[in-house]
């Protein structure tokens, strides 16, 4: 559940964010592209993707990756997809904290599809956040 709420807090964060200042605003979707508009989708989109995580007795960590999606026939593709990650990127590092309980590290690392149909472009941003640390329930 504490996943859930990470990855809806920042989509919630974006979706506010981006409104301020793109249009036209991209989707920020959780998880996959929906099977139902996949003929028919939006660019440019983002997608919120849960990936490894890992933690002990003290906290959790969890990585989360950032799909962009971008076409175009040329090479603007390119240029709108990556001015939208260094903008979500920025966005990121500037609030660091979502929801008074989510921190993002500093640390990121950015990537492009080196494959990609034709006129879609493709990157990953893969940020990582700690856990609120979880209590044990019973006193020893």
């Amino acid at each position: 559940m504490t996943i859930t709420l990470l990855i809806m807090a920042i989509q919630k964060f974006l979706k506010e964010q981006l409104a301020d200042d793109m249009l036209p605003v991209p989707p920020v979707l959780l998880g996959y592209l929906p099977q139902s508009n996949a003929g028919n989708l939006e660019y440019p989109v983002i997608m919120i993707r849960p990936d490894e995580g890992e933690g002990d007795s003290g906290q959790g960590q969890i990585q989360i990756k950032l799909q962009f999606g971008a076409q175009s026939e040329d090479d603007t593709g390119l240029i709108d997809m990556l001015n939208l990650m260094e903008r979500v990127r920025i966005l990121l590092l500037r609030k660091r904290v979502l929801d008074q309980q989510f921190v993002m590290d500093a640390s990121w690392k950015m990537k492009l599809n080196e494959e990609h149909p034709a006129a879609v472009w493709g990157g990953e941003l893969t940020t990582t956040w700690v856990l609120p640390q979880i209590r044990p329930e019973v006193q020893i």
